[in-house]
């Protein structure tokens, strides 16, 4: 397999970011190389979203990851956000267009990967999580599983109702801004988030409304993880709208202990719905 970490300027940060990708060999034994290389079609893709104290290079230290994406044939890539909420922050880089337009692009020009739907899937831990839901809904023409893994998916609702029993940094405290103002800029009336594109729940309404195909979901829950309720929350909301999302649920706080634990659990549920869907055996 190869490990590359791309390192770039993007056009629409306006800063330098760096993105890590494994891209699994399956070299077949009795096939020559020419042959092989010649014939390959281009790799499914997993987007592996990280959290909100982690970066790009987590995911590939902290877990197997890098043995599941040769297991599977599957590339993975896993790019930075800092500490963005995947959004186009009020007070920073523009994270969600980058998500939605340029990364996908600048990796498809260079790289193996597959533009097919059923060939992208998307999954992230805790905000990444929550980015996974999003980018899913904003975009469910691009992706055909999407594993939310202790997901912060509540977090944006919550700080909009002024709920900050599990908005970890939570409101503004002795008069400084919380650093959800600098992701969403809206201290002083965050009920405008409601409605957006940070909204999940809306997200999911709206796509329920105008009928669009959604994602398959996966949601990879510790019981004992402090977004447990809030996943839990939306799963009802979710089935109130007759969407059905698959879970996985098991004992375990927020952390990589967890995270190792639902990250196979994750390809084995991509890999069962490409073989539903008659794409693999």
């Amino acid at each position: 397999m190869a490990v590359l970490t791309f390192r770039f300027n993007s056009r629409k940060l306006s800063l330098s970011t760096a993105v890590r990708i494994i891209l699994p060999t399956g070299f077949a034994p009795d096939s020559d190389y020419q042959t092989y290389y010649q014939e390959k079609e281009p790799l499914p893709v997993l987007w592996l979203l990280h959290g909100g104290s982690d970066n790009y290079t987590d995911w590939h230290n902290c877990t197997l990851v890098q043995l599941l994406a040769e297991q599977y044939g599957y590339a993975v890539v896993m790019p930075d956000a800092q500490l963005s909420s995947y959004a186009n922050m009020a007070y920073g880089p523009k994270w969600l267009d980058y998500f939605r337009e340029e990364l996908p692009e600048y990796l498809y020009a260079r790289l193996p990967l597959s533009r097919k739907r059923e060939d992208n899937f998307i999954s992230g831990m805790s905000m990444g999580g929550a980015g996974t839901v999003k980018l899913a809904l904003l975009n469910p023409e691009r992706y055909s599983v999407a594993v939310p893994i202790a997901s912060a998916v509540e977090v944006a609702r919550r700080y909009a109702e002024g709920r900050w029993d599990r908005v970890p940094g939570g409101g503004p405290r002795d008069g400084h801004a919380s650093e959800f103002n600098d992701i969403y800029g809206c201290d002083e009336h965050p009920e405008k988030i409601l409605g957006t594109e940070e909204d999940c729940f809306y997200q999911l309404k709206r796509n329920v409304e105008e009928g669009r195909t959604l994602p398959r979901f996966l949601f990879c829950q510790g019981t004992e993880d402090h977004t447990y309720n809030g996943n839990v929350e939306y799963r009802a909301f979710a089935k109130e709208l007759g969407v059905e999302l698959e879970w996985c649920e098991a004992p375990g706080v927020h952390d990589w202990k967890s995270w190792n634990l639902y990250l196979p659990k994750a390809f084995e549920f991509i890999h069962k719905c490409r073989v539903e869907a008659g794409l693999e055996k």
